[in-house]
């Protein structure tokens, strides 16, 4: 078998020969090539139809843009529009070549800026000026933008703390809704009959009515009542009758007739008048309380987590650059906030950023105010009726602090204050402040009067023992100070003017031990000038809970209508029982005032919880025992109950029904209840529906 031949060449350099023609005949095609691309392309536009909208060299400029290789050229072209990776809309954009380069860059306006949601109110030369094309780079660091011509899409990218933020719950007021018109009455009846072997017979019949009109955007509101006791005595009272309406621009509700000023800076006064005044509800919910802002500077688009005592509470996107989170929810209270910020290329930071909460405090830019003006609503008919206006102020001055202040004043009494309140962190939250009043105390005598001051000083946190002091606060007052109420019970030499108060303190302590039991505790304290008299009141309960069984123990010192302290304490245990479904067997022992009682109970529900039941056995010193049966039922249009107690002593019985009834375009309804706020659902031709 014959193998290949391999020729070989005979001579080096006929090999090579070809191999540089070839060579050469490339490069010259190369150069050939080179100098055809670098002469400019040009294109006859004349056989382009354009529209008469379009300007006349728009043609052109959209050949010499094939000619230079780009995508497109400058004009108007419809566009998704992307800002921060979130689609925002479909607009048509103008594009524009830029000098220098001939890239194309778009034209946006500022109203279109504003509708992205760019805070625009923190570049003031952009509002005087509004130029119709605005370089968004320019006025805001870190701001580009990117067009993809093959997907005709604009993404915009803008640091989060130049962003306009919707926060959770935000809903636009021209959402607003304020509801059908309609009429509705909420009632509460009760008639009770005794016996007493001391007293004899005793009958009591007594009516509330709360009733209003929703007509537009106006409100009606009326509370009355309506009591008839054992002596044959009837008496209407009216708590208050007002119309008000919102005004959302600025967040507040104009209230005229019957009402209350507000009690954040002043003691609350009943006024018949006007009043406006911030409703803390218009604004979303993250925003009605305080929290702290969490500010920091992100490198690429990040995922921010922020955790309270290890659970998870928030999670959000923020783009690079400068961050602002101003719509936290913490639940009140203070503590530790640990924040977790994951870049796009997996690096994790944390830090943490410690808060405390007050009553008082607002959230940084957060506002609160009233004006009020009207004559003094007395509950009684010794007091006068002056004149008095009362105007309040407070604000989020910061991410810690709040500065808050009010007058009142009348014609014979002048007050104002001005306080304070920071978030100190791991510290606590601490708020001062200081009123001074100048009253006319003797009507008789214009030239008597008294000055003085008082100072408050309120303290708040959550330790790390779980223990919650939800509020602390002592005020002292110089002997010469009048709150509005004083200066008027003295002025009409009251019964109830105990003297000037001297000092107030007040405290609510929450704890929790394990995970079963809590003890909380409730405290106040009143004493007087020139007078050993005080009012001390306070509230004890301790609950736990082993094997089923609950263990309560309770302690309190109240104030009777005599202005006597009654105290008591009570020891109770309640064990759920198997025989009958929700049913409780309750044993209690109870002392106040020297008086000892014990008493056994059984309680539980039915008809899916809508009947509820309670039997008991009690006795007394001195062997009084009495038998108590209580039974009620939550119907569908209302809610009835009756009870009779039986000793050898005294009998009672009772009865009960509370109830609503709605008027609205479509007729009556009745249900068993209505809330501040109800909704009225028309399903027709479905039965059952509601029951």
């Amino acid at each position: 078998m014959s193998s290949p031949t391999r020729r070989l060449c005979p001579s080096t350099r006929r090999c090579l020969f070809p191999l540089f023609v070839i060579s050469s005949g490339s490069i010259l095609l190369l150069e050939i090539d080179s100098a055809r691309a670098s002469e400019t392309l040009e294109f006859q536009s004349t056989f382009m139809r354009q529209l008469d909208s379009h300007p006349g060299n728009a043609g052109a400029l959209a050949l010499n843009a094939l000619a230079a290789h780009q995508d497109l050229g400058p004009g108007r072209y419809l566009v998704r529009i992307h800002i921060n990776h979130v689609f925002f809309d479909q607009r048509e954009i103008d594009f524009l070549a830029s000098p220098g380069t001939g890239e194309i860059y778009p034209c946006l306006s500022y109203g279109l800026l504003k509708e992205m949601g760019i805070k625009l109110d923190s570049f003031p030369e952009l509002e005087g000026t509004a130029p119709s094309c605005i370089d968004i780079g320019t006025f805001i660091p870190g701001a580009i933008t990117d067009f993809d011509a093959s997907q005709l899409l604009l993404s915009v990218s803008i640091p989060q703390i130049a962003m306009r933020r919707d926060v959770a719950g935000y809903v636009d007021p021209q959402l607003w809704d304020y509801g059908i018109n309609a009429a509705f009455v909420s009632y509460q009846a009760s008639a009770q009959q005794g016996r007493n072997a001391s007293a004899g017979q005793s009958n009591n019949q007594d009516l509330y009515l709360n009733s209003g009109i929703n007509l537009g955007s106006w409100r009606l509101r009326s509370n009355h009542a309506f009591r008839h006791d054992s002596q044959g005595q009837r008496e209407w009272t009216r708590a208050y009758t007002y119309v008000q309406r919102d005004v959302p621009g600025t967040r507040s509700q104009l209230t005229i007739g019957e009402t209350t000023t507000p009690g954040d800076v002043f003691r609350s006064v009943p006024i018949k008048g006007v009043q406006l005044a911030s409703d803390m509800e218009m604004l979303p919910d993250t925003l009605q309380s305080y929290a702290p802002i969490i500010r920091g500077v992100a490198q690429t688009r990040a995922k921010l987590e922020v955790r309270q005592n290890g659970y998870p509470i928030y999670s959000t996107y923020v783009s690079a650059g400068p961050y602002e989170i101003n719509d936290l929810s913490t639940g009140g209270g203070s503590g530790e906030l640990e924040i977790i910020l994951t870049e796009a290329d997996g690096q994790v930071r944390r830090f943490t950023q410690s808060y405390s909460t007050l009553s008082n405090l607002l959230r940084e830019g957060v506002w609160r105010y009233s004006t009020s003006v009207g004559r003094y609503n007395a509950p009684g008919v010794t007091l006068e009726d002056p004149l008095l206006w009362q105007g309040t102020l407070a604000v989020g001055a910061s991410a810690t602090s709040t500065l808050y202040g009010g007058l009142l004043a009348s014609d014979f009494y002048r007050a104002g204050a001005l306080g304070f309140g920071t978030n100190l962190g791991q510290i606590g939250a601490l708020s001062f402040d200081v009123t001074q009043s100048r009253a006319d105390t003797d009507p008789t005598n214009n030239g008597q009067h008294t000055q003085g001051m008082s100072y408050a000083l309120k303290y708040g946190k959550t330790f790390e023992t779980r223990t919650n002091l939800r509020f602390a606060g002592y005020r002292y007052s110089t002997e010469g100070y009048r709150d509005f109420d004083e200066a008027l019970r003295e002025r009409a030499h009251d019964t109830r003017f105990n003297g000037s108060r001297r000092s107030r303190l007040e405290a609510a302590i929450y704890q929790n031990i394990g995970t079963s039991s809590s003890i909380n505790l409730t405290l106040s304290q009143e004493d007087y000038w020139r007078t050993h008299y005080q009012q001390r009141q306070f509230q004890f309960q301790f609950n736990t809970q082993y094997k089923n069984v609950s263990y309560n123990l309770y302690a309190s010192q109240s104030l009777t209508e005599s202005g006597l302290s009654d105290r008591q304490i009570s020891f109770g245990i309640s064990l759920p029982l198997d025989f009958a479904r929700s049913t409780t067997a309750t044993f209690d022992i109870r002392e106040s005032q020297g008086q000892f009682s014990q008493r056994a109970s059984l309680s539980g529900s039915a008809d899916q919880y809508r009947m509820n039941y309670r039997a008991a056995l009690s006795n007394s010193t001195h062997n009084q025992q009495a038998a108590e049966l209580s039974m009620n039922y939550q119907a569908p249009v209302a809610s009835v109950g009756a009870g009779v107690t039986q000793s050898a002593r005294y009998s009672s019985l009772s009865m009960n029904a509370s109830g609503a009834l709605l008027l609205h375009e479509g007729g009556l309804e009745m249900g068993p209840y209505l809330g501040e706020t109800s909704g009225l659902v028309d399903v027709p031709d479905i039965a059952g529906i509601g029951y």
